[in-house]
């Protein structure tokens, strides 16, 4: 389960990389307005940064169980605040 876990997230993390840079890269020609630096942008860059960490970690450090377990949720809850959570950082933290 292990193994299955850490190659499903270095599969992600492979996908998120792209995503980040086509974002960057393709934003003017897909939306018609050049890249913004935004709450969704931050957040996005905070998870890549969680999940880079974790993969370094497990590497390198031997990472695994609960540390693995926490990096990988609070990975996941940043991504789940990045594409889903407009309305909670609008409302909630930017308190508009």
């Amino acid at each position: 389960m292990e193994i299955l876990l850490f190659r499903i997230i270095g599969a992600g993390f492979v996908m998120l990389t792209l995503t980040l840079i086509s974002g960057v890269v393709f934003s003017e020609q897909i939306f018609g307005k050049p890249w913004q630096f935004n709450h969704m942008t931050v957040l996005g860059v905070i998870s890549w940064a969680v999940f880079a960490v974790l993969l370094v970690g497990h590497y390198f450090y031997g990472w695994r169980g609960r540390i693995a377990v926490r990096w990988t949720m609070s990975g996941f809850v940043f991504l789940i605040l990045a594409y889903l959570g407009t309305q909670f950082v609008l409302e909630v933290l930017l308190r508009r």
